[in-house]
């Protein structure tokens, strides 16, 4: 699993030819020797040099059925063999197969489907249809949200950074998001009780300043946030409000759903069914797919063509969505999600215990994070050691993300097909670098 001594002479060479002709912007080279990718199989990814890497990240949490999973590339290449573009104003029966599998596992009562390419796009799509289905304008989200970076939805982030450089400002009512580890703010009490009665008063108080909410918007595990799940009852309570404010509940369960937390979608873990959510990532096999599901009434609000875009109806990427749901349910890779996850958080959680820099280990099923700290007490973040640690797994052969308000937290959200082999030579290396 070790990625080697090797010199890096083909990495940099493409690096060479990218940089002098890409905008700035992209994050191609935050990191000023990148992974340079060369090819990917299951949960591995050889870089331009020949070294071999261990992916517990799943490139962004998006090879959820693994790399190039067999099916899904053979759906590819059937597909591509008989038609690959079919543009969104007509019809085709591989749509009509990628609507029937989305309502098959969506959860009870979202049964209309609207597609989009990416989940930012998703993301824009449901808050407007929130807006145009309620008559009302305003947001409500939280501290820590992330739906994505485009114009449209980066108004409903929680992180100002993102859209400092795009000069977009915010649209949307920012509330505390109820981190069990990091939210100073409740002073010992329960962080969700908390921001519910927040919420509560917002809404009940005239003099709030808070207009009627179209939406609430909410990860029911926050991804980029850190992979921070919230107290149990945070999200019956916000069904509730939104109920009381006769708004609309959007779950984003772009990178926690598709099995990731091990159950379908999150949010099953505490029972709550949203009226949109949005999805993708892992639903497109590898392929840029996403989508919003919602309660008939709310998605039959728009006209014909009230929304359109060449790409929303791909026949391909639909072709590779159809195989990675069948892998998905086939495989029971949701329930291995489950018990692999339950497994490896228990030993981390056992094997950091003692860790002096790691504050907290957290997850659920296969997508984990760890908070990496300067003081274990005052839980003070440590951007610097965490930049170091993630640089020391990859160079020891094993890919990991990072994330959380403070860019303090190891994410892990590996394809839910890992070999058990492979996840405990990872876990292993992991424990060895952050002990």
């Amino acid at each position: 699993m070790s990625a080697g001594a090797t010199g890096r002479a083909a990495s940099d060479a493409v690096c060479d030819r990218i940089r002098p002709l890409e905008g700035t912007g992209m994050r191609t080279f935050t990191d000023p020797e990148p992974l340079v990718w060369a090819r990917t199989e299951g949960t591995r990814i050889w870089d331009e040099d020949g070294r071999e890497y261990l992916d517990l990240y799943a490139g962004f949490a998006v090879a959820t059925v693994g790399y190039c999973h067999p099916r899904v590339t053979q759906a590819i290449v059937e597909q591509a063999q008989t038609m690959t573009h079919c543009p969104s104003a007509a019809p085709s029966r591989v749509r009509a197969e990628l609507y029937e599998r989305l309502v098959e596992i969506a959860p009870e009562g979202l049964e209309r489907v609207l597609l989009a390419v990416t989940g930012s796009t998703a993301n824009e799509m449901a808050v407007q249809l929130a807006r145009a289905a309620t008559g009302r304008q305003t947001v409500v989200t939280f501290s820590g949200t992330y739906v994505g970076r485009t114009v449209g939805s980066v108004r409903y982030a929680g992180k100002r950074a993102y859209r400092e450089q795009l000069a977009v400002p915010g649209d949307a009512q920012f509330l505390p998001f109820p981190d069990p580890y990091r939210s100073p703010w409740a002073q010992g009490g329960d962080p969700g009780e908390l921001a519910l009665g927040l919420l509560e008063e917002m809404i009940d108080d005239p003099a709030s300043g808070l207009e009627r909410p179209a939406c609430i918007v909410v990860e029911p595990i926050q991804g980029n946030g850190g992979v921070v799940v919230p107290p149990a009852g945070f999200l019956a309570g916000l069904r509730r409000l939104a109920d009381k404010a006769g708004a609309l509940l959007l779950f984003d369960e772009i990178q926690c759903g598709f099995g990731r937390s091990g159950r379908m979608w999150a949010c099953e873990h505490e029972g709550v069914v949203p009226d949109l959510m949005t999805i993708g990532k892992g639903i497109g096999g590898g392929l840029a797919l996403a989508a919003v599901l919602g309660r008939p009434d709310v998605m039959t609000t728009w006209k014909p063509d009230a929304i359109t875009s060449t790409f929303l109806a791909n026949a391909l990427n639909a072709a590779a969505g159809v195989a990675a749901i069948d892998v998905l349910r086939e495989e029971r890779l949701v329930e291995r999600s489950a018990r692999l996850g339950a497994r490896a958080l228990a030993r981390l959680q056992e094997g950091l215990a003692d860790a002096p820099h790691i504050g907290h280990v957290r997850g659920r099923g296969l997508f984990i994070g760890l908070e990496v700290v300067k003081d274990r007490e005052a839980h003070e973040p440590d951007p610097e050691r965490t930049a170091a640690f993630v640089r020391t797994l990859r160079e020891r052969g094993v890919i990991v993300g990072r994330g959380g308000r403070f860019g303090t937290v190891i994410k892990l959200s590996p394809a839910l097909v890992i070999d058990e082999d492979d996840l405990d030579a990872g876990l292993n290396t992991i424990l060895e670098v952050l002990t």
